[in-house]
């Protein structure tokens, strides 16, 4: 499956374990945005060019595993993905951005996400959300 990883250049480490890990189950990521790191202070052109490399990337996904929490550019790739029909995963080690408070943003509650609660060092519950959307695919397309 290719995947696109949207989160904080905060979190760029916690970006690498997911996309290592995903990468060891032999999923695609299709743009990794770490390999260049914060653009903000280097050029207009640089800065397009960056946008529109990310923005591919989560078209050219089949999932989008969002690292919750995120910042700006985090939630206009939600915002894409979800503009595109993707599915996508919001994965969070605190349960708190999935329920009904200050922390949360209703995008977070659209139909095509799925909500996974779990650390950094246990990814088995994305591991199974990936697992469950691959079945759903392959039952849509009987």
């Amino acid at each position: 499956m290719k995947f696109y990883i949207a989160t904080s250049l905060l979190r760029a480490k916690d970006h690498n374990i997911v996309r290592d890990a995903l990468l060891d189950l032999g999923h695609t990521i299709t743009y990794d945005w770490t390999t260049h790191g914060n653009v903000k202070c280097t050029t207009i052109e640089n800065l397009k060019r960056v946008s529109q490399n990310e923005l591919l990337g989560v078209k050219k996904a089949d999932i989008l595993v969002v690292l919750i929490p995120g910042r700006h550019g985090t939630h206009v790739e939600l915002g894409a993905a979800l503009a595109s029909d993707k599915k996508i995963i919001l994965l969070s080690q605190e349960e708190k951005y999935f329920v009904p408070c200050d922390d949360t943003n209703a995008f977070y509650h659209h139909p095509n996400c799925i909500h996974v609660v779990s650390s950094l060092s246990n990814l088995n519950p994305l591991f199974d959300a990936i697992n469950n959307l691959h079945k759903e695919e392959a039952l849509s397309n009987l």
